[in-house]
């Protein structure tokens, strides 16, 4: 540890209780802790699940858990902030159905924009409101194919290879919950957009 974590100044100096403390900041820090939490970061940006960490680094997995929690909540508003922050429109765009089984009304639909190499997920309102209109599957699938948001340059589009990206990331997991899957989808949106080194200074930052 050669600068501060908080305000990255390089006059540091321990403490008889093991903490550093910096001259610039004034800030203390535990040199471990921020260890421990480089090692859970890693281990989310490699794609090791929690129980997985929790294992490898032997740390309780209720802490592990509520971690990876805290950087899938950071990474959404840290995407949704990085995309008000883009001065160049989307120039594709298309609807995505992310379906777990044949039932079409709970599947998962959101909108994937493209720009400069990067992707974009917007979530659509759930298709639940469709029952009312329509009695079954294939009656809603032709609807929506009828009705499909799309705007694409070519068909070899950046976001088709994120949602292939996203359908192998999403087999990792055992099941995502329909209320969390906003989560997940970010996730993947993150990890398809920034390198391994990229996304764990991005998420160490974010804990200082």
């Amino acid at each position: 540890m050669n600068k501060c974590i908080f305000c990255h100044g390089k006059h540091l100096y321990i403490l008889s209780n093991g903490y550093i403390k910096c001259a610039s900041c004034k800030k203390k820090f535990s040199l471990k802790k921020q260890q421990t939490q480089e090692k859970i970061i890693a281990a989310f940006c490699n794609n090791i699940n929690a129980y997985q960490c929790h294992i490898q680094l032997g740390l309780n997995y209720v802490t592990i858990h509520k971690k990876y929690a805290q950087l899938r909540e950071f990474i959404v508003q840290y995407l949704d902030t990085l995309h008000k922050q883009q001065k160049s429109n989307s120039k594709e765009y298309d609807e995505y159905l992310y379906l777990k089984n044949k039932n079409i009304y709970k599947a998962q639909n959101f909108l994937t924009f493209a720009y400069e190499n990067k992707i974009y997920n917007l979530m659509l309102p759930s298709l639940q409101k469709f029952r009312t209109y329509y009695e079954s599957n294939k009656e809603l699938s032709k609807f929506l194919f009828l009705n499909k948001i799309a705007k694409l340059q070519s068909k070899s589009s950046r976001i088709n290879e994120f949602w292939d990206f996203l359908e192998l990331f999403l087999k990792k997991f055992k099941g995502v919950d329909a209320n969390n899957f906003i989560y997940y989808l970010k996730e993947a949106e993150f990890k398809f957009n920034h390198s391994f080194e990229e996304q764990k200074k991005i998420l160490i930052n974010c804990l200082n």
